[in-house]
Formats: C-alpha cells, sequence, structure tokens
C-alpha cells in the first residue's frame, strides 16, 4: 500500500512537471484573456497531487472537489467555459469523486463500476482489470477505487482538456479545411 502511494505521487508530480513544461508556453499564446478553464484543470491537478502526498487524503480534497464542481457552474453560467469542457471537466470531478466514495456497503459501487471502468478505458485506452478494482473497492471498506486507480485517466484528460481550450478559436476553421476536402473528394460541388 505504501508503494503504490510512493508512485501515485511520483505518477502525479511527474505529470504536472511534464503539463507545466511543455504545456505552460502555450497558453500564453493563447487569443482568449479568459483564464477560466486553465485554473480549474490546474487546481484539480494540485489536488490530485495533495491528494496523494503524505497526510493528503480523501477527506481533505472531497470538499474540495465539491467546491470546483460550484465554481464550474458559476464560470459556465458566465460564459466563461464552453459547454463542452464543462460537460467533460464535470465528468472529471465525478469521477474523482467516485474514486474517493466512502461506501462501506458497497451499495453505490453496482451503479456506477461500468461508468468508472469506461472512463478509465476510454481515456488510457486500456481496459481496467475487473479483479482488480472489484478487489480494491472491497479491500479498503468500499472506499471507492481510490485516486491511483484513476490518476492515469484524470491526467489523460486534463491535458485533453487543456488542448480543447488551446483549439477552440481554430475550430471553425478546421472544420471548414474537412468539409472543403470532403466535398471535393466526393466530388460535390459547391
Amino acid at each position: 500500500m505504501k508503494k503504490d502511494k510512493h508512485m501515485i505521487i511520483w505518477t502525479l508530480a511527474g505529470a504536472w512537471i511534464l503539463l507545466a513544461a511543455t504545456l505552460g508556453p502555450a497558453r500564453q499564446n493563447q487569443a482568449s484573456p479568459d483564464r477560466t478553464g486553465y485554473q480549474l484543470l490546474d487546481r484539480l491537478v494540485v489536488l490530485m497531487v495533495k491528494a496523494a502526498a503524505p497526510g493528503g487524503g480523501s477527506v481533505d480534497i472531497g470538499q474540495e472537489t465539491v467546491l470546483l464542481a460550484k465554481e464550474l457552474k458559476t464560470a459556465r453560467a458566465a460564459k466563461r467555459v464552453d459547454d463542452l469542457f464543462a460537460v467533460r471537466y464535470s465528468r472529471l470531478l465525478s469521477a474523482v469523486r467516485q474514486a474517493l466514495l466512502m461506501d462501506p456497503e458497497v451499495l453505490y459501487w453496482p451503479m456506477y463500476r461500468y461508468t468508472m471502468a469506461d472512463f478509465i478505458e476510454e481515456r488510457t485506452g486500456r481496459a481496467p482489470d475487473w479483479k482488480d478494482l472489484l478487489f480494491k473497492v472491497s479491500d479498503h471498506g468500499g472506499a471507492g477505487v481510490g485516486l491511483g486507480t484513476i490518476a492515469d485517466a484524470v491526467m489523460s484528460e486534463v491535458v485533453s482538456l487543456h488542448i480543447h481550450l488551446e483549439t477552440l478559436g481554430k475550430r471553425p476553421e478546421i472544420l471548414k479545411g474537412y468539409m472543403e476536402k470532403s466535398t471535393k473528394a466526393a466530388g460535390v460541388a459547391r
């Protein structure tokens, strides 16, 4: 267990450093002055690193996760983040919250197990081992699958959402390019 916690800490710390080093300069070049989406992503990663650090834990980050959800709702209503970002970030917060969910009688697990497994597979490209997931849930007194189980999936989604934010302004041009190529290839006159 101690070895797993150290692995989680180093994985999250490494991912955080990598994100800061490679994606930080690109953020400065974005045209939009609103940094809300980036700030929400940054705070979530800090939260994950804090939870994996010695002395961290589900009680500490549970309330902060709820606070991030409230801030997301406010930012979405104020149009400081787009709807797609809001839906995906909300799903990310939900996965983190479910990973920490205290469920001693394992009542909630049947309701979200497939969603959690799908989230992990969609974000990592690898289906989680069912026996491993069930063991973690049962062995920890229903304490959820744990952040270690979803850390790679969470960081993958953080990177994807970062790229989403960086390319928002380019999307109409990209779509137009695809439409022009496809109509030309299909022989459809415009």
